[in-house]
């Protein structure tokens, strides 16, 4: 008879294998999505149909340290597929750091205990509460959103400089304007899912 560290082992081992195909198919449809552009921002940014939310998902269905690595891979992927950048150093800002932050999500993600319990990974996300959902659904956003606000204060300040604006200023405007309907978009998407997806009672 099995005891019960093997168990967990042979649990830890089918977790890891669901979170890393879980997470190869999220990039490959977050990249998808990202490409199917609603507005483009004339200095970098998009509004698309939800390309951040498979990323914010695998946080919230496989907890932060799946969630951040995740985002940080797609964040790498995006700029090799659109390579944009004032500096070299705005690149880790922008891309990897910034998507990462996605991954915050994981935060507000249900107990490891509860989740591994829960094989069916789209089901894991009716596990949560609304209001968790779009604490971290937000919280995402917001860590997105400092490191692209650093990089237009540190990288991108010249802009601000020509409109005679004060650049962090300008870039909360600029990174706001493309970020919050994004946000607002996951945000439907996602509590739909979860409705969609709630344990039946």
């Amino acid at each position: 008879m099995p005891d019960k560290s093997s168990k967990r082992s042979v649990s830890s081992i089918h977790e890891t294998v669901l979170a890393t195909a879980s997470g190869g198919l999220s990039i490959a449809l977050a990249t998808l999505l990202s490409l199917l552009t609603l507005y483009q921002m004339p200095q970098g940014g998009t509004i698309t149909p939800a390309s951040m939310l498979p990323i914010i998902f695998c946080g919230l269905a496989f907890g932060p340290a799946w969630g951040i690595g995740i985002g940080a891979v797609y964040g790498l992927l995006q700029f090799i597929i659109a390579p944009f950048a004032a500096h070299w150093a705005s690149i880790f800002l922008d891309y990897p750091l910034a998507f990462a932050m996605l991954g915050l999500a994981g935060l507000f993600a249900p107990r490891r205990t509860v989740r591994t319990g829960q094989g069916h990974v789209l089901r894991r996300i009716g596990l949560l509460k609304m209001t968790r959902i779009m604490a971290g659904i937000w919280l995402a956003v917001l860590g997105r959103l400092i490191m692209h606000l650093l990089s237009g204060v540190i990288f991108y300040r010249s802009y601000a400089v020509e409109v005679g604006q004060n650049p962090w200023i300008y870039s909360i405007i600029y990174n706001v304007t493309y970020m919050v309907p994004e946000a607002v978009i996951v945000t439907v998407l996602m509590l739909a899912l979860s409705y969609l997806f709630r344990p039946s009672r």
